[in-house]
């Protein structure tokens, strides 16, 4: 028997609730840009490689849904949606999930898509006034189809992700920023294309506060979006070169320094790609000679 995403929400609360108290540890970032107590578990939660939370309440702790009020107030958004598509549409109904995903997701195009913005990545904006962008759609789209039991993919692209499901020998690709709903050629056929899991989805919301906090100049919470993100997925270096351009706003080099030096250890494949910034930071750091 289904039990509505409401269920979960108090579920987890009481969780936290319990053992909310018994949290101390911190996410060890320099910008000391405090964390509310969801935070505060979410990324206890993460620090493994896994995501126990689930995935609703995560996104939403992402984009600084900060208290268990405002946790219910969304939760009901999304139960609202699930009532009108179980009213209107018959994905409740229909077995064949690539049906059900696309009775869903072109629902959704109809009556909750009122505007694509490139850094709306905000799954709370979606949620408020139909607006988002790639990634906050794709993320509401992974949560309804989770609901009807609908196993759906997030795809990442440089720059971009679609969804994908794959049944019975069959694909579908689903694309949330065009209203054909056609993913283009070059994003099928990337190279660089993967699959998302579910903590890899979390980094990217945190990827585009840090990059978004970087462009308003406000390199503390940059910086601890940018640590939150590589604590998600450590192996990504788009987060470190946003980490080390904000330390070099704040004209903290031997941070930047120190930083780089540690990741290249870890990651000697990217020391081409950091050569340049290696060899200036070095410099304006006054080291020694340089290890390229």
């Amino acid at each position: 028997m289904k039990r509505l995403i409401l269920f979960n929400i108090f579920l987890f609360l009481f969780v936290i609730g319990l053992h909310g108290c018994h949290i101390t540890a911190r996410l060890n970032h320099p910008d000391k840009v405090s964390q509310s107590r969801l935070e505060t578990i979410l990324i206890e939660d993460i620090r493994d490689g896994g995501l126990d939370t689930p995935f609703i309440q995560a996104c939403l702790i992402a984009s600084d849904v900060d208290t268990d009020k405002k946790m219910r107030k969304y939760i009901d958004k999304i139960n609202n949606l699930i009532f009108r598509l179980n009213y209107e549409t018959d994905a409740k109904s229909v077995n064949n999930p690539i049906t059900k995903a696309t009775i869903i997701f072109y629902w959704l195009q109809k009556n909750a898509n009122d505007g694509t913005y490139k850094d709306c990545y905000d799954i709370k904006d979606t949620l408020n006034i139909n607006v988002g962008n790639c990634l906050s759609y794709a993320i509401r789209f992974t949560i309804l189809c989770r609901y009807y039991d609908v196993d759906i993919k997030t795809i990442f692209v440089p720059g971009h992700v679609y969804n994908m499901i794959e049944y019975e020998g069959q694909k579908k690709y689903f694309e949330h920023t065009h209203s054909d709903g056609i993913v283009k050629s070059g994003d099928l056929n990337n190279p660089q294309r993967k699959i998302l899991n579910d903590i890899e989805v979390i980094a990217e919301i945190f990827i585009y506060k840090a990059k978004n906090y970087n462009t308003e100049m406000k390199y503390e919470k940059s910086l601890k979006y940018c640590q939150m993100a590589l604590l998600c997925s450590p192996d990504d270096n788009r987060p470190v070169v946003l980490l080390i351009d904000n330390y070099i706003a704040e004209k903290r080099y031997n941070e930047a320094f120190q930083y780089l030096d540690t990741y290249l250890e870890r990651h000697p494949d990217d020391r081409i790609s950091f050569k340049n910034t290696y060899v200036i930071l070095q410099k304006l750091c006054k080291k020694g000679d340089t290890r390229f």
